[in-house]
């Protein structure tokens, strides 16, 4: 034993294998894993097929933000479109969901981005949409028209796993390599940083502090 009062070492190193023993066999194993990897990539080969000529991903999804500040920063495929949304696209609820787009309607939009980013990704959508008739010859009626005979026979079937990549950002484009500018060099880069986040932290109560100001002066006028 080692000295001084230190914590009392609990390591269990008996497993219990035998199952017909009083210990029941309290241990899982695992070996099925490769076996499970293949018979899930056959059911979806056969899901695909059975979709074809639909998108093996299923719907289209928007792309939206994580919840809580600790994902905030990172996005993912959303429940479905807002009501907004598809209006800003020329398409109603009703008709979205017959040509593949999932419709959330207790979604909402907090922000002009969002709005016109998943706006954007709908109309994208919809002009790359190779529409299909419908059974029995019937008219379909929407904005969106029906395909040539042509390009119904050059079809091909999306297997991605999300449709036009939900969730996925574009890689941004990173500044070439150049010489520190004058300004840069005699920089402290502590100081300018803390300086940057005091701007970022104060800005509302400052900028409400110079309103007041401005209504004050106007006052004594």
């Amino acid at each position: 034993m080692p000295k001084h009062n230190n914590e009392i070492p609990r390591n269990h190193f008996r497993k219990h294998w035998n199952p017909e023993s009083s210990q029941k066999g309290h241990v899982k194993t695992f070996f099925q894993q490769p076996m499970q990897k293949k018979s899930r990539r056959i059911r979806r080969q056969q899901k695909a097929k059975l979709m074809f000529p639909r998108p093996a991903g299923g719907c289209l999804r928007p792309v939206v933000q994580s919840c809580s500040q600790r994902y905030n920063m990172k996005t993912r495929a959303g429940k479905g479109f807002t009501l907004e949304e598809i209006k800003a696209a020329g398409l109603c609820s009703k008709y979205a969901r017959t040509i593949g787009v999932a419709v959330d309607h207790r979604r909402r939009n907090h922000c002009e981005e969002s709005l016109a980013a998943n706006t954007q990704r709908l109309k994208e959508y919809v002009s790359k949409l190779v529409l299909f008739p419908l059974k029995g010859g019937a008219k379909a009626q929407g904005p969106v028209a029906q395909a040539s005979a042509d390009a119904l026979k050059a079809v091909a079937q999306d297997n991605s796993r999300s449709v036009m990549g939900a969730g996925l950002k574009p890689k941004k484009e990173q500044d070439a390599p150049r010489d520190l500018t004058k300004d840069e060099k005699s920089r402290h880069i502590y100081n300018y940083l803390r300086a940057q986040n005091r701007n970022e932290k104060f800005i509302g109560i400052r900028l409400s502090r110079k309103l007041r100001k401005e209504k004050k002066e106007k006052a004594d006028k």
